[in-house]
């Protein structure tokens, strides 16, 4: 009886290798691709009206990476600073992909999710970048940091980044000015209030002392 028994477990044993061998050396023979990853990433968090931008975005593990279009704010304008330039790291190959972006208008805009697709010899495959915000304003000052947005930019888990922004206090952003309102009166009673305005302060004067 136990001879019998010896011999159904060493049977058994010798089925689960044969079974397992196989996919183990297929395993070994073909081993899994890269996945395709892209990060998109702005050279400031803060701008003025008419400042140039550059937005950059970077593709790894990618043979022919393409990004079809960009979306962005109306109030943006965009320009292609060069043709995607592939750079060899030690870290293994990087697609550049370079913009110029440069806001006209104050406020705080989003630029959305950047797809880009490659094509590869297992098909096509598409990624998507994280969206990026940039807060233009008169003196260009960014906005505070979130923690999503701290998680994005440096790769850490989003309870890690509120403990990061919780010992590193922030300082609010100034909110612009408010635009002095455009004078409708005619060319002649503008004229005539500022002449009254100064020979009032000059009859005024008290004079040195």
């Amino acid at each position: 009886m136990k001879r019998i028994q010896t011999s159904l477990i060493g049977a058994f044993l010798l089925l689960a290798v044969l079974l397992v061998l196989p996919s183990g050396l297929n395993a070994a023979t073909h081993p899994i691709a890269p996945r395709l990853s892209a990060r998109a990433t702005l050279s400031c968090r803060g701008a003025k009206p008419g400042q140039h931008v550059e937005l950059v975005v970077t593709v790894r593990n990618a043979l022919h990476p393409v990004i079809a279009s960009v979306e962005r704010p109306p109030s943006f304008r965009m320009k292609t600073l060069r043709t995607p330039r592939l750079l060899k790291t030690e870290e293994g190959d990087v697609w550049l992909f370079r913009y110029q972006i440069v806001p006209r208008e104050t406020g705080d805009f989003e630029i959305p999710a950047i797809t880009v697709t490659d094509s590869s010899t297992q098909g096509l495959t598409q990624v998507q970048t994280m969206p990026l915000t940039l807060r233009v304003s008169i003196k260009g000052e960014p906005q505070k940091l979130t923690s999503p947005e701290l998680s994005r930019m440096v790769n850490l888990p989003p309870s890690l980044s509120e403990e990061v922004l919780k010992n590193a206090p922030q300082k609010e952003p100034k909110p612009d000015p408010t635009p002095a309102p455009v004078d409708s009166r005619p060319l002649p009673a503008r004229i005539g209030s500022t002449c009254w305005k100064e020979l009032k302060a000059f009859w005024n004067y008290p004079g040195g002392k």
